[in-house]
C-alpha cells in the first residue's frame, strides 16, 4: 500500500520545456507488488513522467522519492542500482550482441565482484559469473526466447524485441518497473502473454507503472489508475471509479461518450 518504505512517490512534480508545461504538479505513488496504470491522450505527459522518475529528465519543481531516497538529482545509473528500471517505446537491442548477451548485460547491474576479484579470477567471482549465466538462461525461458539465445538481437521480430526489452529490464532485478507502451505493436497472442507476465511480476512483489495507449489492457491489469491530460491529473483511484469519471470519458471519447463504447469495453 502507498506509504511503505519501498514506494515510489512523486509529489507536486512539474516539468517545462520552454513555454510548454509537459507535466504539472503531478502526484502519484507506485507501491511494490501493485500495478499502477498511467493513461492519457497523446501529449498528456506520460512518457515525460517516466523520464523524470528514471533520471533522464530533471523536474523543475516537486520531489521524487523511492522510500527515503530522493531521486531528483541522481543519474539514471544510480537510480537503476536502487531498484528502478524501465523499458522504452522503441525496443532497441544492444547492437552486435546476441539475445543471451543482451539479457546478461542487464544482470551486470547487480554484479558485486570488484576489479581485484575479476583480475584474480577467484572462486567468488567464478561463482557469481556462473549464477548470472544461469539466471540469464532462466529469464530467456520465462520470456519464451530460449531458442533464440544465440541469435543476433537485431534479427528479432518486433514482438520478440519487445519481450527482450522487458527481459533486460527484469534482469536488473527491479523493485519498481516502468513500462512505456509495452503492448504497442503486439498481436493478440503476444498481448495476452505480456499480460500474464505482468501479473507474474506483480505477484513476485515488483511494483509497476504501466503506460500504454491500449486502455482496456491497462484497466484489466491495474490495481490503481492515474489519468493525465495536457500534463495534469484529471482522475486517480481504483480502476472502476476512474472508468466512470466524466472527465476521463470526455478526454478520451468526447462529451457524447456512452457506457460500453469501444475504448472502455
Amino acid at each position: 500500500m502507498p506509504g511503505q518504505a519501498s514506494d515510489l512517490t512523486l509529489n507536486g512534480v512539474t516539468k517545462r520545456f520552454g513555454g510548454l508545461v509537459a507535466v504539472s504538479e503531478l502526484s502519484l505513488a507506485v507501491a511494490v507488488g501493485q500495478v499502477h496504470g498511467l493513461i492519457g491522450p497523446n501529449g498528456a505527459g506520460k512518457s515525460t513522467t517516466i523520464g523524470l522518475v528514471t533520471g533522464f529528465l530533471r523536474p523543475d519543481a516537486g520531489s521524487i522519492t523511492f522510500g527515503a531516497q530522493h531521486l531528483t538529482r541522481l543519474p539514471p545509473s544510480a537510480i537503476a542500482r536502487l531498484g528502478i528500471s524501465r523499458t522504452f517505446q522503441q525496443a532497441t537491442p544492444l547492437g552486435g550482441l546476441s539475445v543471451f548477451e543482451n539479457v546478461l548485460v542487464g544482470l551486470h547491474t547487480g554484479y558485486r565482484s570488484g576489479l581485484g576479484a575479476v583480475l584474480a579470477h577467484n572462486r567468488a567471482m567464478r561463482h557469481e559469473a556462473k549464477a548470472m549465466v544461469e539466471e540469464a538462461a532462466r529469464l530467456l525461458g520465462v520470456f519464451g526466447l530460449e531458442a533464440l539465445a544465440a541469435t543476433d538481437a537485431r534479427n528479432l521480430t518486433f514482438g520478440q524485441l519487445r519481450f527482450l526489452e522487458i527481459a533486460r529490464a527484469i534482469a536488473m532485478r527491479p523493485r519498481i518497473l516502468l513500462l512505456d507502451e509495452p503492448a504497442a505493436g503486439l498481436n493478440d497472442a503476444e498481448r495476452d502473454r505480456l499480460a500474464d507476465l505482468i501479473r507474474r511480476f506483480r505477484d513476485n512483489g515488483i511494483g509497476m507503472l504501466l503506460v500504454d495507449h491500449d486502455v482496456p489492457f491497462v484497466f484489466a491489469l491495474s490495481d490503481r489508475m492515474t489519468v493525465m491530460n495536457f500534463g495534469s491529473v484529471i482522475a486517480s483511484g481504483q480502476p472502476d471509479a476512474v472508468r466512470r469519471d466524466p472527465a476521463v470519458r470526455e478526454a478520451y471519447l468526447g462529451e457524447t461518450a456512452v457506457e460500453g463504447s469501444g475504448a472502455w469495453a
